[in-house]
């Protein structure tokens, strides 16, 4: 696909977001090499998702909401360290 891309006369990319296809993101640097790639913030929070308990949910969601909807780097960065604050069980996963 970034090949085809290309051909149609797409010079450039700046970022690449992908969905964590295997190869995908080889693809896109193959044919675009300046090209960032970042996985889509859906699919990381449906990702990590998948290791909250039911009881946690709403809460995690929320906090993790403050994190990646921050309208400032450093308004996230506060945001991600109350998050480490809590006692989540997923933050097990995310220090490993």
């Amino acid at each position: 696909m970034p090949t085809e891309l290309k051909n149609r006369g797409l010079n450039d990319i700046l970022i690449g977001c992908v969905n964590g296809l295997k190869g995908f993101p080889d693809a896109i640097n193959t044919v675009y090499p300046e090209a960032r790639i970042q996985l889509c913030i859906v699919h990381m929070v449906r990702n990590s998702l998948r290791f909250v308990s039911w009881k946690d949910y709403k809460a995690v969601t929320r906090d993790l909401k403050a994190i990646y909807q921050a309208p400032t780097e450093e308004a996230g960065q506060q945001a991600l360290e109350a998050f480490q604050q809590k006692e989540y069980h997923i933050l097990l996963y995310f220090e490993a």
